[in-house]
């Protein structure tokens, strides 16, 4: 098995992402990076390119939602829907590191959601639901927190995020640079919601590369 989180990576998520993986969390993942990077040889989740940044801006991406101070009181036992979650970002790493969190992965290509249940069969990840389909046509999942990673603008998904949320959830959309104007365009299509929540943070890559969430709450 493939040492995919070592001292270095795993030294990375507690001190700037603070999160603690258990043994079985870090086996698990170092499974999880065998099978994708198989899988991504004959079937595109990816591009080959994006395979060696992998760790970097993928997983850290996906589980920079525990910077969200909110998320430490929601994560036991809520209910979290990743919409067009593609290859399983940030779905199958949420499912991996937070066990107690109930997942559903969501993704209308078939190639997508196949590998996705191939990692919850390998990975016998339990917290982990796969839902084929347009997220307009599967039925509401109520979710305490969506979603949503390099999935079109807010203002034009925003009403399809609403559908499948409660009334009380959040709405979590992973943002590059630029999302103030985003947040803007969504305030003023919807008078009553409140102005959301901005957690910057930065990937561990050698360039500068500084993302957002941008949480609204309903």
């Amino acid at each position: 098995m493939s040492d995919f989180l070592d001292k270095k990576r795993i030294e990375i998520l507690e001190k700037k992402f603070g999160l603690e993986l258990g043994s079985e969390q870090i086996l698990a993942f170092n499974k999880w990076s065998e099978i994708f990077i198989d899988y991504n040889s004959h079937t595109n989740l990816m591009s080959r390119n994006e395979v060696s940044n992998l760790f970097e801006k993928h997983v850290c991406d996906s589980l920079a939602i525990n910077l969200w101070d909110d998320f430490a009181k929601l994560k036991k036992g809520a209910k979290l829907l990743d919409i067009g979650t593609g290859g399983g970002f940030p779905s199958v790493i949420l499912a991996i590191a937070f066990p107690n969190l109930t997942v559903f992965a969501n993704d209308s290509r078939q190639k997508k959601t196949k590998f996705l249940e191939l990692a919850k069969e390998n990975l016998k990840l339990h917290n982990l639901n796969v839902l084929y389909g347009r997220a307009e046509e599967i039925p509401r999942i109520n979710a305490d927190i969506t979603t949503f990673r390099a999935v079109g603008k807010i203002k034009d998904i925003f009403p399809l995020a609403k559908r499948h949320t409660l009334q009380d959830g959040r709405i979590v959309f992973y943002k590059a640079k630029g999302v103030e104007d985003e947040i803007g365009e969504v305030l003023a299509a919807n008078k009553n919601l409140k102005v959301p929540k901005i957690v910057p943070y930065s990937l561990p890559v050698d360039v500068e590369h500084t993302r957002n969430l941008a949480i609204f709450e309903m």
